[in-house]
């Protein structure tokens, strides 16, 4: 049977130069590494992985191949990676796809974060620190994959996640109902996305005022759990998608404009679509204003948070240079009629690479908070001077843990265990400063790995 990772053991392994640099350090980490952790922005994880190679491992598990299928016609890179080898050949003979992702998957393996992650699940999987080694071993933990996606989560003590469900590769219900039941006894809160609601729309030929009514109806039934729902369920809260295409969101009521952005993007149906990423999306750009619009408008009214996409990248879909979290403002202002009426706004990310920003947004504005994902895990050691960045501005009470895991499960556990540790450096450092005493610090790490999220969704 393969040993599990614990408290003691991940002490064990330890940079040494963190216990020399802190004496104190121990002492923080130990009480840190005790605590449970809501993860307030997380996806799906499906069984498509429980049996992988070193190369599709490596895609699946960074950022820079998850856009992947972008750098192709739309549909050729899954008919590539599902087909028999004769389709394989014919594809790859006409978009060169092999050389393209083996590009991708070779300079990743190089980087410090892999052969950092590599490390670390060596020791969980009790294998040689090589890819190859501990690819090989997950592969036979993928024999009962569900109990070892289980057993990642319960070794960093999940006990909430705030599940994205408007991102999962295509699956429904079913799959999503057997991951949650995987995870048990962490909890899932499912989250509701608005482009879940534009993808069912968006295509159908409709009178603007039909298009309207339907919006409205599927947002409440996926809010209130009434109809199909989330998936059968309700939400919690919503996320947006919006910024990466359009930049600065300036709230729209207006209809008229709205009719017309619909009108708009009816007629394009019938053209040959725009190749310019930009000029695709300003198609339906007033028409995604006028929906975020409105449901900001249903999240105030339940005083429920709205998460929105800020910083990452998710390269070539996304337009990079849209997602500085300050094109935020007039979304966490909110103003009508000569009044700031300041809904519960999350930057994702960290806004990351834009990190100062993100906090300095939350920093002065009360309504708006900070979550951790992507950056962590995906900084790893220096987490200790992003956290400690971060914390430098936003108050201990706005601050929420997040890994925004996909695709791969060993995301949650590295988020998880990589987020306790340099968190608890960012602590220590605070303690031996004077700045905080050792209960303070105990306590803002409760804030941030649970209680923060668990007062700002409700959850019971």
């Amino acid at each position: 049977m393969t040993a599990q990772i614990t408290p003691s053991s991940q002490l064990d392994h330890l940079p040494l130069f963190l216990s020399k640099q802190h004496p104190e350090f121990i002492k923080v980490f130990e009480a840190v590494n005790d605590l449970p952790i809501d993860d307030t922005h997380c996806h799906l994880i499906t069984d498509r992985d429980a049996v992988t190679t070193p190369q599709r491992y490596l895609e699946r598990i960074s950022l820079a191949g998850y856009g992947t299928a972008y750098y192709f016609p739309q549909g050729v890179y899954d008919r590539w990676l599902n087909g028999d080898e004769a389709t394989r050949h014919e594809l790859n003979k006409a978009f060169d796809i092999q050389s393209k992702v083996a590009g991708i998957t070779r300079d990743i393996a190089e980087s410090v974060f892999m052969k950092f992650v590599v490390k670390e699940l060596s020791q969980f999987l009790s294998c040689e620190p090589r890819l190859e080694a501990v690819i090989e071993a997950r592969n036979e933990r993928g024999k009962n994959y569900w109990g070892y996606v289980n057993s990642l989560l319960r070794d960093v003590n999940y006990e909430n996640i705030m599940l994205d469900t408007g991102y999962a590769e295509g699956c429904g219900a079913v799959e999503i109902s057997r991951f949650e039941e995987a995870i048990l006894p962490c909890r899932t809160n499912r989250l509701a996305r608005i482009e879940m609601i534009q993808r069912e729309l968006f295509p159908l030929d409709i009178s603007f005022e039909e298009y309207e009514q339907r919006f409205g109806t599927r947002m409440h039934e996926m809010l209130d759990g009434g109809g199909e729902g989330n998936y059968g369920k309700k939400s919690y809260g919503m996320k947006s998608y919006l910024l990466p295409f359009i930049g600065l969101i300036r709230p729209l009521y207006d209809r008229e404009v709205a009719r017309d952005s619909w009108k708009t993007l009816r007629d394009s149906f019938h053209k040959i679509p725009a190749t310019d990423r930009e000029a695709t999306y300003n198609l339906s750009k007033d028409l995604r204003r006028y929906n975020f619009t409105i449901a900001l408008e249903e999240c105030l009214k339940r005083d429920i948070p709205m998460q929105i996409h800020t910083g990452d990248g998710e390269p070539p879909f996304v337009i990079l240079r849209n997602q500085d979290p300050f094109f935020l403002e007039e979304v966490c202002r909110f103003d009508r009629d000569g009044v700031m009426r300041m809904p519960k706004i999350i930057p994702l990310h960290a806004g990351y690479p834009s990190v100062g920003k993100a906090a300095w947004l939350s920093h002065l504005y009360p309504n708006c908070y900070f979550e951790l994902s992507i950056m962590t895990p995906h900084v790893h050691q220096s987490l200790f001077q992003r956290y400690m960045q971060v914390m430098e501005v936003v108050p201990l009470s706005k601050i929420m843990y997040a890994s925004d895991a996909a695709h791969i499960p060993e995301l949650y556990w590295l988020a998880g265990r990589w987020g306790k540790r340099y968190l608890a450096q960012a602590l220590t450092e605070h303690v031996v400063g004077g700045s905080l005493s050792f209960d303070e610090a105990i306590e803002g790490a409760r804030k941030i790995l649970y209680k923060n999220n668990r007062s700002l969704y409700k959850l019971d």
